[in-house]
């Protein structure tokens, strides 16, 4: 699937939930989201996922667990303005075991993070507002097109919002705050 994302910074959740909520939004979640992210060792740059603008990351989303591989379309980004990415996920049953078979295989924990998300889905699009510890809150739209998502930036009132293309080691270096890595 193709997955294609922008932030809007520093919003007002109350007000755009409400404006969500009258479009007929319905939410789909709220709870913490635990990410750990693995790559090969420093000393495998040909088999490094980052270096060659992939991911690989296990999540918890409450009690679902899954794993993600992601791969960067550069040239989208550019053409719309927005983070465009191949994305596949999958459900595991068990992150701990999934966890040593990725150690066994030679990746290796990179860094993690933990956000508190509230989620809202309409028409297909996806809104989730995300909480993290020092960062003013911010909500991410979700669309498989890009003018789409600047339509409904629009259509919710947030075109005047900082927007941000990227993900969250960008975030975290825009507010001056160090991702927690492993390296």
């Amino acid at each position: 699937m193709l997955e294609k994302e922008i932030k809007i910074l520093e919003i007002n959740r109350e007000e755009i939930v409400a404006k969500l909520m009258e479009l007929g939004a319905k939410k789909t979640f709220e709870g913490f989201v635990h990410d750990i992210y693995y790559d090969f060792p420093e000393d495998a740059p040909k088999n490094k996922m980052d270096a060659n603008g992939r991911l690989f990351r296990l999540r918890q989303k409450w009690e679902e667990h899954i794993y993600t591989i992601k791969n960067k379309r550069k040239k989208v980004k550019k053409k719309e303005g927005i983070n465009a990415k191949d994305e596949h996920e999958t459900p595991i049953t068990n992150i701990e075991s999934f966890a040593k078979v990725l150690e066994k295989y030679g990746m290796e924990k990179t860094r993690e993070k933990k956000k508190f998300r509230f989620s809202y889905a309409l028409d297909g699009m996806e809104f989730d507002f995300d909480l993290y510890e020092w960062i003013p809150e911010f909500l991410e739209i979700e669309w498989p097109d890009g003018d789409t998502i600047q339509e409904w930036v629009k259509k919710i009132g947030l075109e005047w919002y900082q927007q941000m293309i990227g993900g969250s080691r960008k975030l975290f270096k825009h507010y001056g705050i160090e991702y927690l890595n492993f390296d």
